[in-house]
C-alpha cells in the first residue's frame, strides 16, 4: 500500500468511526442532506453534455468502489416513550370517622401482607365484640334447651324456630362487631412498599379519607400510546425491550393492548409486565419502550450511500453483471447505530460505496472490490 492509499484508508476509517458515534437521528439527518444536496448538484450537469460525450474506452472508466450487500432476516421496532406504574397500588381508607391513636409503619418501609399501618380508637369497639359474644352463647344455650323440650314434647316447633332464629342474630351481630373492630386497624392488603402515609396519631380523620397507599414493586408495568399504523403489530403476549433513561434495559412481555383508540390522538395503550423481584424500578419514572414489529428481508447499509433519482426517490446506485450503474429504489425499514435497514432490493446485490455521486444509471464503470461487514438480524427504530 503506497503511503497516498494509507492515508486515505486512516481518513476513512476515521470517518467512519466518527459516524458511528453519532445519534441515530443526526446520521439520518446528515444523510438526509447528503442525499439532497447531491441530487441538486447532479442538475448543473447538462444532458447535452452527456450526450456529446465522446464513447467511453476501457482507459476512461470512472472508477467505483462496490461492496456485496446480502439481505437478513430483519425485525423492525418501534420506539416509544412511557411511563412506569406499579403492578399494584392501594390506597387504604378509614371506613368511619375516627381518630388516629398510633402510626405503626414509616413511608418508604417495606411491609408483609397483614402488617398493621396505622391503628384508630377503637371507641368501644372492643367491649361490643365481647358482647356480641356473650350473647351469641346464650342464644346457643337457649336454642339447645329448645330443641330437647321440643323433642320430648314440651316445647312448640314455633318455640325452637324463634330460638334458632335469635341464635343467628346473634352470630350476624358477632360477625358485624368484629368486622367494625377490625377495621380500626389498617392493614397491608399484600406484601409491598408503604408509598404514603398521611395521617399522623392525633389526627380525626373522617370516613372515607386515605390513610395509607401500599404498592407493589415486584411487577412494574410500562404504560405507552403507540400510533395506528404500529399498534395492529402489536402482538398480546409478545417480547418487548424497555430502557430507563439510567441506561438500564429489561425484557418485558407485552401484557395488554386497547381495542379503543384515544379520541384525541388516535393512538392505542399498550402495558408491558416486567418481573422485578428485587424493585429496582421505582413507579413513574420515563421507561422507553421497544415493540417489534414485523421482520422482512432487508439490507444494512451506511445512511452516506443513500442518493435520490432524477424524479427525487430515495435509493442507491449499484453495479450490475456487466458493470453498468442501476438506479434502485429503497424503503427505510429502520435506523441503527451500526447502520440503516432498507428494503426493496434482492437478496444479494453490488453496491457502490464509493463514488456514487460521479456516475449515472447506465453509465460503465470500473468497479473496485472491498469488503462490507456482513449485515446481521438486529432491531432498531
Amino acid at each position: 500500500m503506497s503511503p497516498k492509499d494509507f492515508i486515505q484508508s486512516d481518513a476513512v476509517n476515521g470517518a467512519r468511526s466518527r459516524w458511528k458515534n453519532l445519534k441515530p437521528s443526526y446520521r439520518a439527518a446528515i444523510a438526509i442532506a447528503v442525499v439532497a444536496l447531491a441530487w441538486m448538484s447532479s442538475g448543473v450537469i447538462s444532458t447535452k453534455q452527456v450526450d456529446e460525450a465522446q464513447p467511453i474506452t476501457s482507459q476512461s472508466l470512472t472508477r467505483v468502489q462496490v461492496a456485496v450487500s446480502q439481505a437478513v432476516q430483519h425485525t423492525r421496532t418501534v420506539a416509544v416513550y412511557g411511563r412506569v406504574k406499579a403492578g399494584r397500588a392501594v390506597s387504604l381508607r378509614s371506613k368511619f370517622d375516627a381518630t388516629v391513636l398510633e402510626v405503626v409503619a414509616t413511608k418508604g418501609s417495606a411491609v408483609n401482607k397483614g402488617d398493621i399501618l396505622v391503628r384508630f380508637d377503637a371507641e368501644g369497639r372492643d367491649e361490643r365484640v365481647s358482647e356480641a359474644r356473650a350473647r351469641l352463647a346464650q342464644t346457643e344455650i337457649a336454642f339447645d334447651a329448645a330443641t330437647a323440650l321440643g323433642k320430648e314434647g314440651f316445647r312448640s316447633k314455633l318455640n325452637t324456630a324463634g330460638a334458632k332464629a335469635d341464635m343467628e342474630a346473634a352470630r350476624a351481630g358477632l360477625a358485624l362487631a368484629k368486622s367494625n373492630f377490625a377495621n380500626t386497624q389498617i392493614r397491608a392488603p399484600f406484601s409491598g412498599i408503604v408509598d404514603d402515609i398521611p395521617v399522623e396519631a392525633g389526627d380525626l380523620v373522617s370516613k372515607g379519607k386515605m390513610a395509607a397507599r401500599v404498592i407493589d414493586l415486584s411487577q412494574v408495568k410500562v404504560s405507552a400510546e403507540v400510533a395506528e399504523r404500529d399498534a395492529v403489530n402489536v402482538s398480546l403476549g409478545g417480547s418487548a425491550t424497555v430502557k430507563l433513561m439510567d441506561g438500564r434495559s429489561f425484557e418485558g412481555m407485552v401484557s395488554y393492548v386497547s381495542k379503543a383508540s384515544s379520541a384525541a390522538t388516535r393512538t392505542y395503550v399498550v402495558e408491558v409486565t416486567l418481573q422485578t423481584p428485587d424493585h429496582s424500578i421505582a413507579d413513574g419514572v420515563t421507561a422507553e419502550l421497544r415493540l417489534p414489529m414485523q421482520t422482512e428481508n432487508a439490507h444494512r447499509v451506511s445512511p452516506a450511500i443513500l442518493t435520490l433519482n432524477d424524479e427525487g426517490r430515495l435509493g442507491i446506485k449499484a453495479v450490475d453483471s456487466d458493470n453498468l450503474v442501476v438506479f434502485h429504489g429503497v424503503e427505510m425499514v429502520s435506523d441503527t447505530r451500526d447502520g440503516i435497514w432498507i428494503s426493496g432490493l434482492g437478496p444479494e446485490i453490488n453496491v457502490i460505496v464509493v463514488g456514487q455521486e460521479f456516475v449515472r444509471p447506465g453509465q460503465k464503470v470500473e468497479p473496485l472490490p472491498m469488503p462490507m461487514p456482513k449485515a446481521t438480524s438486529g432491531g432498531g427504530n
